[in-house]
């Protein structure tokens, strides 16, 4: 089991079980997740998060494919210039430098807003580039990318566990996601528990972003998701040359935690039951090209839109109820006009309208069209209600004298099945050779069997 992995936590978790901050006498918390992640091996995960973990793959290579000719991503390309190394630019058939391969991938995988969430955070769209990256140059088999894609999730929710009042005046996926990276990319470079411990220290320095950008649909804030997975394999790879960092990088008076969530009053969730199970196990996907707040109410108003028939002349107004972290999480209370294509996809008005209306909004091409005049004029009647204390959303559709209503716990329907993941794929890859795709997914499926990612690398340069 995976509670094996770490028995010398035992002092840790007791302090913590009393409420307590970690004590001056126990190691700094960098120290004891680098001690988690250099002790994690692939023998110790359970088959099914490794499942999880190929899961996780499957679905980042998808949504990367699919932004293969988004903006965001060539600028990306254009920044990183032609430099040479050993790792691959999904969809090119140049490699280059790690550093350049994990800050273009990221912003692949995110560029359709078609990517993963766990804790807050995009943590696909940074650990993945991360660990193909490093597993590239490092000539690692598949089991080893396998245990850096697990151990860099972890890193990614427990940055974000020990200092939650980051949100919303900091982007978590920017703050808590050059972690992930630092991880994933320490991890496959073999790096010792002090080294691993400074290389998530200069992560903490590095870490950086806020939503603004979610007010404007600009492109800063994709750039920001590439940029915390650059940022992470920079800190392993200074770490590796001899960098340091503050040992109480986490939870010094100075350090990050009070930096971005102004209190360490949390900072032993960071460590909290580190070990006992793992974090990419609480990993939700996307079924549409959307913001992940937007998701649930998204789900309710197209259910409740077939089943009782609802139509634009017939609809009086509409009523959402979310909780506080999705209410305030920047963009979600955007309204119209509309300038770009990423302020509506985020926007709970726009997007619950458009699946009311029975738009195609499980496709990425749909949000160009800002300018719906239907969907504008239902969104105009939308009400986003007072914060629930709990993770419930509720929608309520008024119409002809009657109030039809839905119900449901936030992202509960996102959890990703093996079968669903898979299908989202072939949906993804489908202008691919039906050939290559299925090749691609066997690859994938099969990567704990891999002496070398090195047949994955070929397939990825060529899609």
């Amino acid at each position: 089991m995976c509670s094996q992995v770490l028995d010398f936590m035992t002092s840790t978790h007791a302090a913590i079980e009393q409420n307590e901050s970690p004590p001056k006498s126990l190691p700094p918390v960098s120290v004891l997740l680098a001690e988690f992640i250099a002790k994690t091996r692939f023998d110790n995960i359970p088959t099914h998060v490794l499942d999880l973990a190929k899961g996780r793959i499957l679905d980042a290579v998808a949504t990367a494919i699919a932004a293969r000719t988004l903006a965001v991503p060539n600028v990306a390309k254009a920044f990183a210039g032609k430099t040479s190394g050993l790792a691959t630019v999904i969809g090119s058939r140049l490699p280059v430098q790690a550093i350049d391969a994990a800050f273009i991938n990221a912003t692949l995988i995110n560029g359709c807003t078609h990517d993963d969430f766990l804790e807050k955070s995009h943590a696909g769209a940074v650990v993945i580039p991360a660990a193909l990256a490093l597993a590239e140059e490092q000539g690692a088999s598949g089991a080893e990318l396998l245990t850096a894609v697990v151990v860099g999730y972890e890193l990614v929710a427990r940055a974000y566990l020990g200092g939650p009042g980051m949100l919303p005046r900091f982007r978590a996926t920017g703050v808590a996601g050059s972690f992930g990276a630092a991880a994933a990319a320490a991890k496959l470079m073999d790096l010792s528990i002090d080294q691993t411990a400074h290389a998530l220290g200069l992560a903490a320095m590095f870490s950086s972003g806020f939503g603004e950008g979610f007010l404007t649909g600009t492109m800063d804030v994709k750039l920001n998701v590439g940029w915390a997975s650059r940022s992470g394999v920079s800190a392993a790879q200074l770490a590796r040359c001899g960098a340091t960092a503050a040992p109480r990088a986490f939870e010094g008076q100075s350090g990050f935690y009070k930096a971005f969530s102004n209190s360490t009053d949390l900072a032993q969730k960071a460590i909290r039951g580190l070990g006992e199970r793992f974090a990419i196990e609480d990993t939700v996907y996307k079924e549409r090209p959307m913001c992940i707040f937007v998701q649930t109410p998204v789900e309710l108003a197209r259910s409740l839109s077939l089943k009782y028939g609802l139509s634009e002349q017939l609809i009086d107004r509409v009523r959402i109820r979310a909780p506080v972290a999705t209410l305030t999480n920047p963009g979600y209370q955007n309204v119209a006009p509309f300038s770009t294509a990423l302020q509506a996809r985020i926007s709970a008005r726009f997007t619950v309208a458009a699946a009311i209306l029975g738009r195609p909004v499980e496709t990425y091409k749909y949000f160009d069209q800002i300018h719906d005049v239907g969907v504008l004029e239902l969104s105009s009647r939308i009400e986003l209600m007072e914060p629930v204390d709990d993770a419930s959303v509720w929608v309520e559709v008024h119409s002809q004298g009657k109030a039809y209503e839905a119900s449901a716990n936030e992202m509960d329907h996102l959890r990703p099945s093996l079968e669903k993941t898979i299908t989202k794929f072939k949906r993804l890859t489908a202008d691919l050779p039906s050939d290559r795709a299925d090749l691609l997914l066997k690859t994938i499926l099969n990567l704990d069997r891999l002496p070398s990612i090195a047949s994955l690398s070929s397939q990825l340069r060529a899609v």
